[in-house]
């Protein structure tokens, strides 16, 4: 199997696109140039290592995946030609210019290449996908290793106008991990913002037989919020020493504000619950919304006050454990092997 393909190094990558200076976080100032693109033009990249005997090593976009078959050989990565690619379902991939932003540094300059296969072993004892993409040619591998994964934005112009707003802690009830991995309660907490609230449902939980835990954050351009991530677990209290078969309701996903000081919950494009990202945002406000999860993104477009599914696309199947890690909030387990 070709090593890299991984979901996305996130934090980084947008800090990089977004030009922020080394060593400073938060909100960026807005550099003159392009705006960001649509969310159909909006993708996530990943940087593959492999033996140089079998192929070519470097920044890909996933954009499909199949399940692999059974008892068949498939080649761990083989470039194929446009014709195989739409016969596998494969949707059709960026073109012109394309800006790749990743942890090594100033957003670079690619193109699209050859639409490429490749193995993708299941994790967790789950079954292994053919995950089908484009590959990017004209930018250098990464610096360090272990942060193979960027974005890509497909723009003429260097995007240069557009940023990457990325959600930050606005209210938690969480207990922790003590040093001998024991589970504590929360001691303190941070209300939910009322529009979340108001969304939740209503669900007997009282201590010590049950604890209801939260977090969730927000999303602001311009000092206004535009979108919240988060989840909510009732978390069914017993047996220390069974704590990581704990069972637990789970309410989460991501929400943007709607009439009245309501939030709307974002389904649409969804087959599995997917977590806030960032908002990409340039001059005219916030344009683009990007979720994503385990072997999976999706992009929505935000314009006149409405979020509309753009894209996407599953590049990877993952297994069950992987999915019910994504809005786990309660004690911390090592993954089953």
């Amino acid at each position: 199997m070709v090593r890299g393909m991984r979901s996305l190094a996130f934090a980084a990558a947008v800090l990089a696109l977004a030009g922020c200076p080394k060593g400073q976080s938060g909100t960026t100032t807005q550099q003159a140039g392009a705006g960001c693109p649509s969310g159909s033009a909006v993708f996530i990249a990943s940087y593959v290592t492999q033996d140089p005997a079998k192929g070519r090593s470097g920044w890909v976009a996933p954009l499909h995946s199949t399940p692999a078959p059974s008892g068949g050989e498939v080649a761990e990565y083989a470039p194929i030609d446009a014709a195989t690619a739409s016969a596998a379902g494969v949707p059709a991939a960026p073109t012109g210019t394309i800006w790749l932003a990743s942890a090594s540094g100033e957003p670079c300059r690619a193109k699209a290449g050859r639409y490429y296969m490749a193995k993708v072993d299941g994790q967790a004892g789950g079954a292994a996908t053919v995950s089908y993409g484009v590959e990017l040619d004209g930018c250098a591998a990464p610096a360090n290793p272990e942060e193979g994964g960027g974005i890509a934005l497909a723009s003429e112009q260097a995007p240069t106008g557009c940023r990457f707003e990325t959600p930050r802690p606005v209210a938690a009830r969480l207990g922790r991990m003590d040093a001998q991995k024991q589970w504590q309660r929360p001691t303190q907490e941070t209300p939910m913002p009322a529009a979340l609230a108001s969304l939740v449902p209503a669900k007997e939980c009282a201590a010590p037989g049950c604890e209801k835990l939260w977090a969730f954050a927000e999303v602001k351009v311009a000092d206004q919020t535009v979108a919240w991530t988060g989840a909510v677990n009732w978390i069914a209290v017993g047996d220390p020493a069974q704590q990581c078969t704990w069972p637990a309701e789970r309410f989460s996903g991501f929400f943007v504000p709607g009439p009245g000081g309501t939030a709307v919950k974002i389904t649409d494009g969804q087959t599995h619950p997917l977590v806030l990202s960032a908002v990409l945002a340039d001059g005219s406000g916030p344009r683009v919304l990007l979720a994503e999860g385990p072997g999976e993104y999706a992009t929505y477009d935000m314009a006149g006050g409405a979020t509309t599914h753009a894209k996407t696309v599953s590049w990877m199947a993952a297994p069950p454990e992987a999915w019910e890690a994504v809005d786990h909030i309660g004690p911390i387990c090592d993954p089953p092997r």
